[in-house]
Formats: C-alpha cells, structure tokens, sequence
C-alpha cells in the first residue's frame, strides 16, 4: 500500500475538538524538539496518537523521518507526562543528564522516564540519549521546557506526519539535520551573552532565523531584521541570492551568532549556511525562551512572541505570564505599524477585514481610530469582522460579530461566489502586494543609504588626496630650499 503523506494527519473526532473537559487545575505549555533519524515515521505517528487518546493535549506535533517537533499543551499531568514519555521511547530512549530540580527524592527508586514536573513554574530539562558513547555523538539530546498557563492554550489536537519539521523554500529532507557536526556550535546562555556583547569588536555577524514580525515583538541587539516576511519563505538554494543578505557579502569565516525562539531553526537552517562554506557558526542553546529564564532581559530589546494562546512573554520574566490578557501593554521593540510615531502594544492583532488577516503591532489609538484594522482602505472591506483576541486562542469568526444576522452578511458578501481555496488564493495576493510594496520601500532605504556612504567616501578620499598632494608640496618646497642654502653657503 502506497502513503500519502499529504493525508496522513491524526486529528480528534467531529465534534471532538469542541468537546474538552472543563477547565480545572494547573495547565502547561510544553514545547520540545528532537532531530534523530526515524526509520518508520508513520508507525511512530501511530504510536503518539494512540498514547495521547483520551489525555487532555492540545497543540502541534509533527513527526517525519528526521524526528519530531512539538508545540503542546493541556493539564499539567497529561502534557508534562507526554514529554516524559516521548524521552522513553526506543527512538528517542533517553537519560537525564540533570533531573528535574523539582523531582521528589522519594522518587528516585523509579524510572526517571516516570517523572512528571507537577511544579506550576517555568521548568527546563535537558536529556540526552541513552546510547554507548559511541552512538551518542552522533544525537542531540531532547531539551523541553514547560511553562505556566492559564487554560488551554491550543484549540486542538494537530497531529501529523510532517515530511519537512520546520517549512523551507525546498524543504530540508536533503539538510543532513541529524547530524550534530553538520549544525552551529550551541552556546549555553551565558556565553551567547558574553559573545554578544563583544560583537561589535569582534565584527560577528548577529542572525535572526524568525519571521520579521517576531523581530518587530522582540529581538537582541546587533540582530538586523529577517529579510523574509516568515521562515519558510527562506530559500536554501546554490544561488547567491539564496543567502541572508547580511551573509551576501560576508567573509565565510567570520563568526556568525544565530537564534530562535526554541533552537530547531537554527540548527536546521545553520546546515545549509555549512553547505555554503559558513563553518563559524554558533546558536544559543535553548533558544531565546531558555536565555529569557537564565539571563532575563540584558541585551535584549522588547519581548518575546510566541506561538500559542499566550501571545506574548515579557523579556525579564517570561514565566510570569500565562494568558493573553496578561501580556497587554507588553512593549514592542518597534513603534506603531500604522502612525509611525507612537509606542506599540504588544500583543499583535490581526486585520479585522477577513480578506486581508494581517498580523501587525500598533498603538491603542490607532487599534480605535481604525477599528482594528491595519490600514484605511481595510476599513471599507466587505466582510469586516473585529478579531481581537483577549483570552486564549482564536475563536470562529462569528464570536466576534453581533447576532447570527451580522455573522452570515458578513461572511457570505464580497465571496462573490469564489470557493474556500480561491478566497485564500485572493488573500496571500493582497498579502503578497503589501509585502512587496514594505520590501521595495525597504530596498530604496538601502539603496540611499549605500549612495550616500559611497557619496561619504569619495569626499573623504578627495580630502586625503589633497591632503597627500599638499604634503608632497611642502615636502618638495623644503627639498629646494635645503639645496639653495647650501649653494649659497659655498
């Protein structure tokens, strides 16, 4: 039998995803990745999917032959114990390399495998695999980190064979992934801070490998802002123009700093820059989640976005918040989207015209003049709904409309008898158009500032040559006034 894997997604039941348990006791938000080659992936989707039934776990799990990546959440108990249970399992048979400090001493009698953090608190662990020396070099071990939430903070269950864990333009099924020495150098937190600081000096290269709208929440200092509008937009191709521009024109060894949110992007992505000759390559461990807990906010500059109900965590605490209310007012690293001017509130919004859906910051002047959208002409649309989320994640669109009347005007006019596919078609082309018209503005910037360096340059250069040239004059003036003393002399 031939498989599909377009079609090989293990989602809950109709109905099912609308039918969880009610809301009680302490929630989580786990998140964990582990690349490591997996002979039979789809079996192994099986097996996660026959573990989870019945456990009160939302979120994204994608498995493929390089291994698995996991955004989850639910109860304390079931998604801290599906972790857990990921690291028993023969593919990914693992040993600690520092238990839990949450871990109950009467405890230590049983598997560690059984542990479960039952702590409330943002907890990290870091195992590594359970293999003769020999073969551990060759694996990365599984970090996971679990952090406090308010709820559910996942819609659903989304469990799926993923041929490519994270998107790329290409895919990243020919990046040899799993294997370590083929990746960037992690740093522990203390170090990439050290690194950083001395940046400048050191002419390293600061890489942000996140969508540009996780740069404008928060991002380090030194770090340009991402070229590409999201990731996987991110080409790994031969061609020059398949590079990040700040390594267009870079020195193939110079060292090169790169960070995430989690860590997988930068290990995925820093094999394509090695295929391309960059060999000084060095990512933060643990990501920018796991340097917030151990460093706080030094030497970065607003907060962290994140990809779940909570939105947004604050750069000094992270684990402080738990819900999407809570991370109001958080500030931004870049002001207003729309005016330009004032100070942007974190979390980001989307458009309120549903053709358009586009993520931005702004001030909370702007959210009211323009009612949620992003720009006047949305203000206009046809189907325009006000999809600002307070608590947990999206809803359907009718939560945010006035009666059933409302809901059904709205979404059936300006469809103008197109299918679901078209509409979206439609929408990524007026994405797209805005993108385009944000990069070529983008492009002009540069192209005025490279004239005006250069214009910079040649002046100095003009100056140091008449500086040469008037040097020279004098030094000939001297020459000849020595020689007519001495003749004078005799």
């Amino acid at each position: 039998m031939v498989h599909d894997p377009s079609l090989q997604e293990a989602v809950p039941e109709k109905g099912k995803e609308d039918a969880l348990p009610p809301e009680q006791g302490e929630y989580c938000v786990v998140n964990f990745y582990h690349l490591v080659e997996v002979a039979e992936p789809l079996e192994e989707m099986e097996l996660h999917r026959k573990w989870l039934a019945g456990r009160d776990v939302q979120g994204r799990i994608y498995i493929s032959s390089q291994g698995i990546n996991a955004q989850c959440g639910g109860s304390l108990a079931d998604a801290g114990a599906y972790a857990e249970w990921v690291a028993s399992l023969s593919t990914f048979q693992v040993r600690d390399r520092g238990e839990c400090e949450h871990a109950r001493p009467d405890r230590h009698s049983a598997s560690r495998a059984d542990h479960v953090c039952t702590r409330a608190a943002a907890c990290t662990r870091i195992v590594e695999p359970c293999f003769p020396h020999s073969e551990r070099s060759r694996l990365q071990g599984l970090r996971f980190t679990v952090w406090p939430a308010k709820g559910r903070m996942f819609p659903k269950l989304r469990l799926k064979f993923k041929p490519s864990l994270v998107s790329l333009a290409g895919g990243m099924t020919s990046l040899p992934v799993t294997d370590p020495s083929a990746r960037a150098t992690p740093l522990q937190p203390a170090a990439w801070k050290q690194m950083l600081a001395d940046s400048q000096k050191t002419k390293t290269i600061v890489l942000d490998v996140r969508n540009d709208y996780e740069w404008d929440a928060g991002h380090f200092s030194h770090a340009a802002r991402p070229s590409e509008e999201v990731f996987n937009e991110t080409p790994v191709g031969d061609m020059e123009d398949d590079l990040p521009l700040a390594l267009r024109d870079a020195d193939p060894a110079a060292p090169i700093m790169m960070y995430c949110t989690g860590g997988i992007r930068c290990d995925i992505y820093s094999t394509f820059l090695k295929k391309r000759g960059f060999n000084n390559l060095y990512s933060l461990e643990g990501g920018v989640q796991g340097y917030l807990l151990a460093e706080g906010s030094k030497m970065w500059d607003g907060s962290l976005f994140v990809f779940d109900g909570r939105m947004a965590l604050p750069a000094d605490n992270p684990a402080c918040l738990s819900s999407a209310a809570e991370a109001c007012n958080l500030p931004a690293a870049i002001p207003c989207q729309v005016c330009n001017g004032a100070t942007a509130q974190l979390p980001h919004i989307n458009c309120a015209n549903i053709d358009c859906n586009e993520l931005f910051i702004s001030c909370t002047a702007c959210q009211t003049r323009l009612r949620g959208c992003c720009c006047e002409a949305c203000l206009s649309a046809p189907r325009l709904l006000r999809p600002q989320k307070t608590e947990g994640y999206y809803s359907a669109w009718e939560s945010y409309a006035e009666g059933e009347e409302a809901v059904g005007r709205m979404m059936a006019s300006g469809r103008v008898q197109e299918g679901r596919l078209a509409r979206r078609a439609r929408r990524r082309d007026s994405l797209k158009g805005k993108r385009q018209g944000h990069l070529d503005e983008r492009a002009a910037k540069k192209e005025m500032i490279r004239a005006a360096s250069a214009e910079a340059e040649a002046y100095l250069a003009k100056l140091e040559l008449g500086h040469t040239v008037a040097h020279t004059h004098q030094g000939e003036a001297h020459i000849v006034d020595s020689a007519m003393s001495a003749a004078a002399s005799h």
